[in-house]
């Protein structure tokens, strides 16, 4: 899913793959994601000073009131809205500003008021990518696994996807998410996400969003490099997944299970073989895509000031 957004120019962490010896002994092979902290903010955004909060369950972004301290909130064993910068201040004023107007603007302001405080359309794009991966654990069925970034250059939010591996048909809930309605990726019920309810309500939010779908899988992503991509990646791996001593420990699944993954299910959680989960989530999401075109967006203005000389 990375390498999807990053496709995209959405900040996005570089993971790749290791394999860990301990004094010459075979540990097996893992996965190593970059964290998401000063550095790669500084290296994405071009600053580090800005807050950054690491968001967990259940951070829905819900109105608590006007006090930025009503967001530190506790959950009996970690925070949900946890500040990873500038502990000193430990000042919620500007995650506060942001739900307030997220949850309480009006539907005309909308637009306009969280543009201001919240880089919208790229989130809007992270949220297509999100749904086409089927991933469920982030911020639209879960209220889960995402950060918070205030940018001191543009003085908005970024939205940063976090620990994605519930993606591309793994469920636990007994839900298609091959065949999942787009517009309706939320649980429901009475569990409120605003940043997704009132974007995907929102006619103009709701055009750029559906824009956006049908560009990543008509023009972004061609799905035969895509699934190329991924078998070559999986012919890089096998050899060490077949010698790796703790890889059936990992519910119960053996090496034959992993090459068969990608073209069929392999029962419990694995639903969906990888390549056909991304054959069938491109046909429905094609399908299911409203037609319509989005409000033209200027983004990303820079000014360059460039000496002239003169005779």
């Amino acid at each position: 899913m990375w390498d999807i957004l990053r496709k995209w120019d959405i900040p996005a962490p570089r993971a790749n793959h290791v394999r860990v010896y301990i004094n010459g002994n075979y540990y097996g092979l893992y996965i190593n994601v970059e964290h998401i902290d000063e550095e790669f903010a500084m290296s994405r955004f071009g600053n580090k000073d800005g807050n950054l909060f690491k968001c967990l369950w259940p951070a829905d972004l819900g109105y608590r009131g006007s006090e930025p301290d009503s967001y530190k909130i506790w959950t009996g064993e970690r925070w949900v809205y946890e500040l990873k910068t500038n502990p000193e201040e430990n000042d919620f004023s500007d995650l506060a500003a942001f739900i307030g107007v997220l949850d309480n603007s009006a539907d005309e302001a909308l637009v306009c008021d969280l543009d201001a405080l919240f880089n919208v359309y790229d989130y809007l794009k992270v949220m297509a990518a999100q749904i086409f991966c089927g991933d469920w654990d982030g911020y639209v069925y879960n209220k889960n696994n995402f950060y918070l970034y205030h940018n001191t250059s543009t003085g908005k939010f970024e939205y940063i996807p976090y620990d994605v591996d519930n993606t591309f048909g793994i469920d636990w809930f007994g839900i298609d998410w091959a065949n999942r309605d787009i517009y309706a990726w939320q649980p429901g019920g009475d569990q409120p996400r605003p940043l997704y309810d009132r974007l995907i309500q929102h006619p103009a939010f709701r055009k750029q969003f559906s824009q956006y779908a049908e560009q990543l899988i008509s023009s972004t992503l061609d799905i035969d490099s895509l699934m190329q991509a991924i078998d070559d990646r999986k012919n890089m791996i096998a050899s060490y997944v077949a010698i790796d001593p703790y890889y059936p420990l990992d519910y119960g699944y053996n090496y034959g299970d992993f090459m068969n993954s990608y073209t069929a299910a392999i029962g419990a959680h694995v639903k969906w073989g990888l390549y056909p989960y991304l054959e069938a989530r491109k046909s429905s999401m094609l399908a299911q895509t409203e037609p319509g075109t989005m409000v033209p967006v200027i983004k990303y203005i820079r000014h360059h000031r460039v000496a002239v000389q003169t005779a």
